[in-house]
């Protein structure tokens, strides 16, 4: 692992740890007199520095960005979402890119014809994946760069694509076209209620889940249930041998089928690093009973390890390769004190789902920030539940699907009840189950937190009573990502990259309080039912949320929407839901939009307070604007507040315009800050030559979408501003951008450098 972290540059940290880790034990076994031992780390250090190296250099694109038109092979079976249609596909040259076509009509969606093989002509553009705009978020140009693929291929119009069927495909594209053709029937004969879960257990597609019950599986850390694993393998495996064997088959010939059953499950089931590792390593152990040669499970799976990373350096950095061989290795060190010390099956089943849970639990925190102590629970009783029913019933549903359209329908009627009952209950259970937010933990402090577990370990099997206090250690430990802030004596200030809204989180020092100021939005234009997406895209959800988990941040002091506009209160819901807010404020006056309405509703009186100017927000903020006198109407009714930390000013205008500004200068003559966010992401209507000149900032700081269709920010507002001498930051050129107060200095920290 060192060497391949070496190589990718990923975390020199982990590879200089790894390596050290391993130089220490080689020198003890050398010093010991074992002299080759050093050898098996040099070895295998320079094979996979050589092995990554060579695969990481062939990682390159020949493309260049821009409109082109291509002749490509489907590698894949699509995918529609809405008037949407992707899939994967390889061009002449034998290189990978996304495909992504819309449809004007619902009738060309459903026409599709064309299947994986086939060959494709199209004219699109080409275009680099978006990168992670926003600290902790997900980065798809990474996650397409570890699947090779470099450039998304962008087709306005699906009829513009032309395909013919190609007879000549290999057996792969044969299966996948299987595959396809399966999940293609069990949604047409299944209930909605349990056609997505038996797609996922049986062919290892999630993409057809109801994304609500599949967020709450997530949220009760039952996810990995839905993810074909050892468990799926397992029963496939067992069930086939003891029917084989039961009928009057030779062992020795079942043992021999299974050779080919095996490899033909892995492409069926879309051959996930989880499924590789369950099946090589079932194969393996029955290639073993059938040459009666005696060796620990633990070397063949480390074989097994070894070789998929020498081949698939990139797998390293998947949270299911990871998550899967750790337990999976946990579990074979720890199977025999299972085994000796407890003897019956829901005891052997809380010990492993608890080691499970424990050695997971790090990786957990650093991926997704957040963990529910009630998961072990859920565990305890859905895996019991997975693994004697809804899987085998399954895979009978998938078997009976070939034979029969009225024997599928007439077995499912019962389980999707039952499955749209549990549902109903699962999601419901996920917004009243307590969630930890942990945050994200550094790299070293994963380490620590592994290196304790392993110490737990060592105690466990000790029946040590110092186990109470490595496992209380590890509880600190944990702790640390969101209680280290607390004694941070600077104020953080964070202008998200919400892309066309306005977005910005307050952290005072010491972390005494915390305030989002407004929450972005993005607003959906499809108008037909067959045009909406399953889960379109919610700033606040999928940005705001994460970011303040990340940072280990649960409580809101103070969520103030400066305006009703959907690009600046579009993700309020889902903070709502999602944090624990103490208190909303919202601008005084007559409510004017649906939104407004719609979050008056939702939110409790006693949370609610309308401020106007001469109000203060927990003696924080001063809030400047808009006043009692005069009823404000549209930008110009935006919440501006002015704060200070230490001796630097700040001055936060929304989407103040010019009678706003007039107002502002008018009233408060002698006003200057350090610091200003500009208003309504740098429209020309905003931030006047003469409120410049009397406010005379040293930073501005200017939120507004990469290629927005406004023109935000205009010219000559950015030319006003460099003429005044002040430093500009703006999120469609420097993405997030968080400005870090001291008591002697300002830092600022732009996620991308221009």
């Amino acid at each position: 692992m060192s060497a391949i972290l070496f190589v990718l540059q990923s975390s020199l940290i982990l590879a200089f740890v790894f390596f050290i880790s391993g130089f220490v034990l080689s020198s003890f076994h050398f010093l010991k007199g074992e002299r080759t031992t050093i050898w098996y780390l040099l070895i295998p250090f320079i094979l996979y520095f050589l092995s990554t190296s060579y695969i990481h250099q062939k990682n390159a694109s020949t493309l260049t960005p821009g409109p082109t038109e291509l002749t490509f092979q489907l590698l894949d079976g699509v995918y529609i979402d809405g008037n949407q249609l992707k899939t994967t596909i390889q061009t002449a040259d034998h290189e990978k890119l996304m495909l992504t076509a819309y449809s004007q009509t619902e009738e060309a969606l459903t026409n599709w014809t064309a299947k994986a093989g086939d060959i494709c002509q199209a004219k699109g553009d080409l275009k680099r994946p978006m990168e992670a705009r926003n600290h902790y978020a997900f980065d798809y140009q990474q996650f397409l760069y570890y699947q090779r693929i470099h450039y998304l291929f962008d087709v306005k119009q699906l009829q513009f694509i032309e395909c013919t069927t190609n007879t000549g495909i290999s057996f792969l594209y044969q299966l996948n076209q299987y595959r396809h053709h399966v999940m293609s029937l069990l949604r047409e004969r299944l209930p909605p209620s349990i056609s997505g879960i038996v797609i996922a257990l049986t062919l290892g597609e999630r993409y057809y889940m109801d994304p609500l019950v599949s967020d709450a599986y997530s949220k009760l850390g039952v996810i990995h249930l839905l993810a074909i694993s050892g468990l799926h393998v397992g029963i496939v495996t067992g069930t086939y041998f003891y029917v084989m064997i039961r009928i009057g088959v030779p062992r020795e010939l079942v043992i021999l089928s299974i050779f080919v059953l095996l490899p033909f499950f892995i492409f069926l089931t879309g051959a996930s690093p989880p499924v590789v590792r369950a099946a090589v390593m079932t194969m393996i152990y029955f290639l073993l009973l059938f040459l009666r040669v005696p060796i620990h499970p633990f070397y063949g799976f480390s074989a097994i390890f070894l070789l998929y990373l020498f081949f698939q350096p990139y797998a390293l950095f998947q949270l299911g390769f990871q998550l899967s061989f750790l337990v999976s290795f946990t579990l074979l060190l720890v199977q025999n004190t299972i085994m000796n010390r407890v003897h019956s099956y829901m005891g052997r089943l809380f010990y492993v789902t608890t080691i499970a849970q424990l050695i997971g639990l790090p990786l957990i925190a650093f991926h997704f920030y957040e963990w529910s102590p009630f998961s072990l629970i859920i565990n305890l009783i859905y895996i019991p539940f997975v693994s004697l029913f809804l899987l085998p019933y399954s895979f009978l549903l998938v078997f009976i699907n070939g034979f029969s359209i009225h024997a599928v329908q007439l077995f499912s009627f019962f389980p999707a009840i039952v499955m749209e009952w549990l549902h109903k209950w699962i999601v419901a259970l996920a917004d009243y189950v307590y969630v930890f937010v942990i945050g994200r933990p550094h790299v070293l402090i994963v380490l620590c937190l592994y290196s304790l577990l392993i110490l737990s370990g060592l105690l466990w099997e000790r029946r040590s009573r110092w186990l109470y206090l490595s496992l209380g250690l590890f509880s600190v430990c944990l702790m640390l990502p969101s209680q280290l802030p607390k004694w941070n004596e600077q104020a953080v200030v964070t202008m998200l990259d919400v892309g066309q809204g306005d977005s910005m989180i307050i952290e005072t020092p010491y972390r005494k309080e915390v305030y989002i100021i407004d929450t972005g939005g993005v607003v959906s234009f499809a108008t037909e039912d067959w045009q909406q997406k399953k889960k379109t895209f919610d700033t606040g959800k999928d940005i705001v949320v994460p970011y303040m988990k990340a940072k280990g941040i649960k409580k809101i002091d103070g969520l103030i929407l400066t305006h009703g506009d959907y690009d600046h209160v579009g993700g309020a819901e889902a903070v709502l839901n999602e944090l624990q807010v103490e208190q909303v404020y919202l601008p005084y006056g007559e409510l004017e939009k649906e939104i407004d309405y719609h979050l008056v509703e939702i939110i409790d009186d006693a949370k609610l307070t309308f401020v106007q100017a001469g109000d203060t927000i927990s003696d924080q903020f001063y809030v400047l604007h808009p006043t009692a006198d005069k009823s404000w109407s549209g930008n110009d009714k935006s919440i501006v507040l002015y704060t200070s930390f230490y001796d630097t000013s700040l001055l936060l205008t929304g989407d103040l315009e010019k009678e706003g500004e007039d107002d502002l200068k008018q009233r408060y003559p002698q006003m200057s800050v350090d610091l200003l966010k500009v208003g309504h992401h740098g429209s020309q209507t905003s931030t006047q030559p003469h409120f410049l000149e009397q406010l005379s900032p040293q930073l501005a700081f200017i939120s507004a979408g990469v290629n927005n269709r406004f023109g935000h920010p205009h010219p000559d507002v950015l030319d006003r501003l460099h003429a005044s001498g002040v430093d500009v930051y703006q999120t469609n050129l420097h993405a997030t951008v968080e400005i870090v107060i001291n008591e002697n200095r300002i830092d600022v920290f732009p996620t991308q450098s221009q």
